[in-house]
Parts: C-alpha cells; structure tokens; sequence
C-alpha cells in the first residue's frame, strides 16, 4: 500500500469501531474531523506533511477511555498507529516517528520545533471552543494556529461559533 492511497475513510471507519466511547463524546468523531480539517488549514499555511496530520486526527484520541483525564490516551492512541501501520496504511519511517511523537506527546508538550508534530499539537488545540476554551495564541505552536487564534480573539468569535468561523477562514 503506498501513503498516497490511503483510504482515510475507511481507516477512520475501523478506527471508530474499536473506541470505547460513544459518538456524543466531546473527542469523538465530530472532534477528529474538526482535527482534520484544522491540520489541513494550518499544513495549507505552513508546509506540514498532509498525510501525517490527517493520521493524527484519526489516531490522537482514538485509545481515550472516556472524556475525563486520561493521561495516557495519547500514547495508547500512537501505539494503536503503529499496531496498524502496515495494515492500514504504509508510512516511512521518518514520517512514522512524527505521527507517533504528535499522537503521544499531543497533551504534554507545547511545541517541538517541527512543523509537522508542532500542527498535529495546534489542529487539536483549535478545537478546544468544543469545551468551552478560547484557543490561547501563546499555548500555539506554529506562526500559523497563533495567527488564527489571534484573528479569532480580535474578531470576539465565541466558543460556539468557533468551528463554523474556522470552516469558513480563507488563507
């Protein structure tokens, strides 16, 4: 299987099967597609590799056990990435080790220098309105979430009007 076939639908579909939480859940699918489509606005912005961005959405919160604090979702979330890498979907090993480190690391660890990790960390981050939390532009990793989180404030986008306002960002 080569990375440019990945059929990420699909992946998200066997992905969404094995959770063990139910949709309505504040990190549910809703949430990994808001991900999504945050990783690619930012990855359209800064050069982050499109491919690894979209694994991470489908992977960061997929191991969570509720919707409480579980510290070591992200790690079970990245092992379940490399338990089906190869399966599901094929990733060299330089990419790989940037999917997991975002996965594992997506709670803990503000920002790493890499654009690709560091827009894996800002794409969950520009979802938090989900939960009632402004996006903090200095809590961003890339020039390109602190530049949409500033724009947000600037404007007074209010937490339930967040993800429509982002949808609709033109860069």
């Amino acid at each position: 299987m080569i990375e440019d076939t990945i059929d990420f639908a699909k992946l998200q579909e066997a992905v969404y099967e094995q959770r063990s939480f139910d949709d309505a859940s504040v990190h549910g699918v809703s949430h990994w597609k808001q991900v999504e489509y945050n990783a690619l606005l930012l990855a359209k912005m800064n050069g982050a590799d499109v491919t690894v961005v979209r694994l991470f959405a489908i992977f960061h919160d997929s191991r969570r056990v509720d919707d409480g604090y579980d510290e070591e979702h992200g790690h079970r979330g990245a092992e379940l990435a490399k338990e089906w890498r190869g399966k599901y979907y094929e990733l060299d090993d330089e990419r790989f080790e940037m999917l997991y480190h975002a996965c594992k690391e997506h709670t803990t660890t503000r920002s790493t220098g890499n654009v690709t990790i560091d827009t894996c960390f800002d794409a969950d981050r520009l979802d938090l309105p989900r939960v009632l939390i402004l996006p903090d532009p200095d809590r961003l990793a890339t020039n390109a979430g602190k530049k949409i989180a500033t724009l947000g404030r600037k404007l007074g986008i209010r937490c339930e009007e967040y993800r429509e306002w982002i949808r609709n960002l033109v860069f």
